[in-house]
């Protein structure tokens, strides 16, 4: 009877011995998957270039032209994408945003319009109307052209003015021309002169533009309109979206002007200063901007207008100076 005892003990250890070899076998094979699925999924964090994220997938980009309406479903596919609104909206190259740029306005009133119409793939391009000019670039707004009284020189272009003829002997001109070169020299040095005793006494540009001539270069109620690209130079992006901001733009239009400027910064800055000029209108503009600027950064805008008036107004002074001596 013992004897049966043992054969049945020998005869379970020979099964058990395989079966318990066979449950760690299939335990490791287990682990051994999931470090495959693991380091697949590491592999997968990254895209190839030109390719991008989405979600599990790396995708390819919109066209230009068009938007992303929709994901894409497996790798190296492109996402859904549907055409930009043509005549208003455009992308002119390839992107992953689900949104076009809204096209360019020629503004008439500025003696702009349009050279080529905006398409899905190319923005608004405009021109100076007939009998104007431009000649900065990018072109904010055109000038119109002279007319010349006592016959052309050159003629006006769209990037030009025109050149008039004097009404005397060119010999005349020649002798004008002299002497408004000198009287401008003087006027140079008296200019600098002046400036730094002005400077000297004052401390600063802010409050020197509060004195008596201040108010006659009526920096109160200057037209900021062509210093615009100019002041948004001085400024950072954060300083004009503060500014403006603060002084009673909505945050819908600001979000506006910055998407239809997607990528140019420099364009946000004079989209959004030029935006918060057209609904402030012109009088105490200039003081409502320096007011809320950092005192460095408002004396740098009050040199900027004070030279240009200056040089108008000493401009107009010595034309005016030349057609009594001719």
């Amino acid at each position: 009877m013992s004897g049966i005892w043992v054969h049945l003990s020998l005869i379970f250890i020979s099964v058990s011995g395989p079966l318990s070899k066979g449950e760690n076998a299939h335990v490791a094979g287990v682990n051994s998957e999931g470090l495959r699925l693991n380091k697949n999924i590491t592999e997968a964090s990254s895209c190839q270039e030109g390719l991008y994220r989405e979600h599990l997938f790396c995708c390819q980009p919109c066209p230009p032209g068009k938007r992303k309406n929709g994901e894409c479903k497996r790798d190296g596919d492109m996402p859904e994408c549907v055409l930009c609104s043509e005549g208003n909206e455009y992308t002119d190259k390839s992107h992953h945003s689900d949104k076009c740029i809204r096209c360019s306005v020629c503004d008439e009133e500025h003696g702009l319009e349009v050279e080529h119409n905006c398409t899905r793939t190319r923005n608004t391009k405009c021109r100076c109307k007939s009998n104007f000019f431009c000649n900065s670039s990018p072109c904010e707004h055109c000038n119109p052209c002279t007319t010349c009284e006592h016959g052309i020189i050159e003629k006006c272009t769209p990037t030009s003015n025109a050149k008039c003829k004097g009404s005397r002997s060119h010999a005349n001109s020649l002798w004008a021309l002299l002497i408004l070169l000198l009287i401008l020299i003087f006027l140079i040095i008296y200019k600098v002169v002046r400036s730094r005793r002005r400077n000297k006494k004052n401390g600063n540009c802010v409050s020197a533009a509060s004195n008596d001539e201040g108010r006659q270069l009526n920096l109160t109620d200057v037209d900021l309109g062509k210093y615009i690209p100019s002041i948004a130079e001085l400024m950072r992006i954060t300083e004009v979206k503060e500014f403006v901001r603060k002084n009673g733009m909505e945050e819908a239009k600001i979000d506006d002007i910055m998407h239809d400027n997607l990528h140019e910064t420099a364009e946000q800055k004079v989209q959004l200063l030029r935006k918060w000029y057209q609904s402030h209108g012109k009088k105490n503009a200039y003081c409502t901007l320096t007011k809320n600027l950092p005192k460095a950064l408002a004396e740098k805008i009050c040199d900027i207008l004070m030279k240009d008036i200056t040089n108008e107004r000493e401009n107009a002074n010595l034309q005016n100076e030349s057609e009594n001596l001719v």
